[in-house]
């Protein structure tokens, strides 16, 4: 906990606020009441004082969060212009005149518990600190209030025996304060107080939740290969075949989501082990990861434990191979995943102590009475107090694992445990260990499965809503999300880059059909051939040995993007309503070879043919520093892609044109130019007031050696058409302005919402031609 308080902070009279509150009818509603103590009037007396006062300095971490949501909204509302951001927009918010000179508030809010999570809380309680900013504010300042929450707890579970000379008649008691406080998470996960929050969890999951909570796809009596029991007490356990076991009632399982590490030798089961494995193993000669996955399974009353280093033979390919391809259902249909998320390594364990951040002790008002602390929270947009709000388990280990996103995405429950506390989900609800709980109507595969096979695309959105464009359901735009958090994920071994997405693909055409190829759907085929890097000067190089075809994302290392989804929000918000995306490429076949009996997982071979414009290319030059201009038209031009980093030549029917793009790997990208082929999949003519720029999108292929018209990807565009200005050889540098098309309409002929595709025909025309991928 943090140290001293300044006295202003020591003199809070939190407790008398709080008695209150409380003291008001109404023991469910959520209400607040201002703090009348003296405190710091301003935000810059807070910051001064924040260098020895451990509530001031927490309080100015708050603003500062609040502060950057603030700017992440304007951002997203398109409150500014990009290119010319108002002055002092990213300063600390200690260092802005308007914050520095505003009064503060303070008040204590309840907001009342609408989720039964096992816990007997009626309502959290909270301090909450505002810095109200400038007086007067236009439109287009970026200068909202400032907020930061600290939620009110306490340190014991148990109620302490008051003094009753020490009471008043408007006293409240200190049972109805436990009754109204969120508990500090202990710095034990293995003390009876933290068992009995997540043993609530489960309880009320499995009595509460009926069906929601149960996979209704479950085959009867479905069971994995093998599983671990648990003997009594806890100290050994027996790995066992199911098909030979003699099932007792209650065969009910844990799954484990860990991750193994790197530089130990991991503790398996192969060939030769596994008759030790089923004699039985001494729980004190296991990782620590697996010793706290069998001691807390044993204390949530279960019995049965998958691992998947101790179920899957790991040295025989073909039982690697059926089990994997069986992944989905085993983290699916199990009781109950534990995800160890704050461990990096089995050896590691993932029970260890916890400490409480961000938060001070306050002094007791009276001798006897209850020790309360304040606990800084995120800002509310940061908080896991909604499902589609930010995962908490983010910066964890785990989330930097492969193989662990589908094991995240997979199951009904899931118990998971943080650096600081323990988290639970379900298909129902949401809840943390410090206080929050949320209910939902979805887990994350139903999550998942909402944009997939849907009829609203990036190319057809005819109910769009520029003001939420950032959040509108596309088809496919959740997987292609999930891809790229996954592509920025480590895995060992590069071949199991589509093993370790097998489960869940199976599950996804499970749930809403689709066919899935090489980690794309033909159903958003145009869009997920749309991938490139996701940070400038950031290669992503082909994987040593075959993965997939090229056209595939897996066939590459490193974090990708689908520029197609995010065009909008990151280019010309104001233009969402627009246009649509238009395609240029149609599906004709593809064939891909399976190297085990996994339809979803490794593959030998692969090919993709289209019908689509394909142009050659003349030559490659570095894209110029300077955006090019638009010299024909009256508006302003979609913002670059900021990873294209060369300005590819094309030769059309109707002269030469130039786009901008990039090769995924910079050393094998420009050699050769005149061999370079570009296929186009899409465009979005960008109307302005009296024209339009015509955006386009595409790949840059390869001819394949000794291949007749096969072609393999080495690059991508992602630009506007441009006419050259001019070109320096001598300095091997050139000038572009971007190319403008008229319309046939005037300006103002048309309302600027019904302007659509129509009044921007394709100003190339191009004939297509059947291109073959490999």
């Amino acid at each position: 906990m943090e140290g001293t308080l300044c006295s202003l902070c020591a003199g809070l009279d939190v407790y008398g606020a709080v008695e209150c509150l409380l003291s008001r009818e109404g023991a469910y509603s959520d209400d607040s009441v201002c703090l009348e103590s003296p405190w710091h009037g301003t935000l810059a007396a807070v910051d001064a004082s924040s260098a020895s006062c451990g509530l001031c300095s927490i309080v100015m971490k708050g603003w500062q969060a609040s502060r950057e949501v603030v700017v992440e909204q304007a951002t997203r509302d398109a409150m500014f212009d990009p290119l010319d951001p108002p002055q002092g927009l990213d300063a600390p918010v200690r260092q802005i005149t308007e914050y520095r000179n505003s009064p503060v508030s303070l008040e204590i809010v309840r907001r009342a518990r609408r989720v039964d999570d096992g816990r007997r809380n009626q309502s959290s309680l909270f301090l909450r600190a505002q810095c109200c900013g400038p007086a007067t504010r236009t439109s287009f300042d970026v200068l909202d209030p400032v907020t930061v929450e600290l939620r009110i707890m306490r340190e014991k579970p148990d109620a302490v025996a008051e003094d009753p000379a020490s009471g008043s008649a408007n006293r409240v008691s200190t049972a109805q304060i436990d009754l109204n406080t969120d508990l500090l998470v202990p710095e034990d996960p293995l003390s009876q107080t933290s068992l009995d929050t997540v043993c609530g969890w489960l309880k009320t999951c499995v009595n509460h939740h009926g069906t929601a909570c149960i996979p209704s796809a479950a085959p009867k009596g479905w069971l994995p290969t093998r599983l671990l029991e648990i003997g009594p007490g806890g100290h050994s356990i027996f790995l066992r075949e199911t098909q030979a076991m003699k099932l007792a009632a209650d065969v009910r399982y844990v799954a484990l989501s860990h991750c193994w590490g790197q530089g130990r030798t991991p503790f398996t089961t192969t060939r030769q082990t596994m008759p030790s494995r089923m004699a039985g193993i001494d729980v004190g000669v296991l990782p620590q990861t697996f010793q706290d996955s069998v001691g807390l399974t044993n204390s949530l009353g279960l019995q049965y434990l998958w691992i998947d280093s101790l179920c899957i033979i790991q040295d025989d390919a073909g039982d690697w191979a059926k089990e994997a391809a069986q992944m989905a259902n085993v983290y699916r249909y199990a009781h109950l995943v534990l995800n160890a998320a704050n461990s990096d390594a089995d050896a590691a364990g993932f029970l260890s102590p916890r400490h409480a951040q961000d938060t001070v002790r306050l002094p007791p008002a009276t001798p006897g009475r209850r020790h309360l602390c304040l606990q800084l929270c995120p800002p509310e947009s940061r908080r896991w107090i909604d499902p589609a709000g930010p995962d908490n388990l983010n910066w964890e280990p785990i989330s930097r694992r492969a193989w662990c996103l589908q094991e995240r995405c997979l199951p009904m429950r899931s118990l998971q445990y943080g650096s600081h506390q323990a988290f639970w989900e379900c298909e129902m609800m949401r809840a943390s260990e410090d206080g929050d709980a949320i209910t939902q109507e979805k887990g994350h595969l139903k999550r998942l499965c909402e944009t997939a096979n849907i009829a609203d695309s990036v190319f057809a959105r005819p109910d769009r809503d520029p003001s939420s464009e950032r959040e509108q359901k596309v088809n496919w735009g959740d997987w292609h999300r999930m891809v790229e958090d996954y592509t920025a994920r480590h895995i060992t071994a590069h071949t199991d880059r589509l093993p370790a997405l097998s489960g869940l693909a199976q599950a996804v055409v499970r749930e809403s059909g689709g066919e899935y190829l090489a980690g794309l759907w033909k159903s958003g085929l145009i869009e997920g051939l749309l991938w490139h890097k996701a940070q400038p000067g950031r290669d992503i190089t082909p994987t040593p040995e075959y993965v997939a075809p090229s056209w595939s994302w897996a066939s590459v290392i490193g974090p990708l993007q689908f520029p197609i989804y995010t065009w909008y929000t990151q280019r010309a918000f104001w233009k969402a309503k627009m246009a649509d995306f238009e395609p240029l490429a149609e599906y004709v076949r593809h064939s891909t070879v399976n190297r085990d009996a996994d339809p979803y997982g490794r593959l030998a071979e692969g090919y993709l043919v289209l019908k689509a414009p394909l142009l050659p290319v003349l030559s490659v030059r570095r894209r110029q520093g300077q955006a090019p201009a638009l010299r024909s038209l009256f508006g302003q031009a979609p913002a670059r892609s900021e990873v294209a980093d060369a300005v590819v030549k094309l030769a059309t029917p109707s002269g030469n044109v130039w786009v901008e793009g990039g090769f995924d790997d910079t050393r094998r990208g420009a050699d050769h130019p005149e061999n370079l082929v570009v296929v186009f999949l899409a465009r979005l003519p960008h109307v302005l007031d009296d024209g339009f720029v015509e955006h386009r999108f595409g790949l840059i292929l390869r001819p394949v050696r000794g291949e007749a018209a096969l072609y393999r990807r080495v690059g991508f565009v992602d630009g506007v058409l441009l006419s050259k200005s001019f070109f320096d050889a001598v300095r091997g540098r050139g000038e572009y302005s971007i190319i403008g098309y008229r319309r046939p309409f005037a300006r103002g002929d048309l309302d600027e919402d019904k302007r659509d595709n129509d009044l921007a025909a394709d100003p190339l025309m191009l004939d297509k031609t059947d291109v073959r991928i490999c």
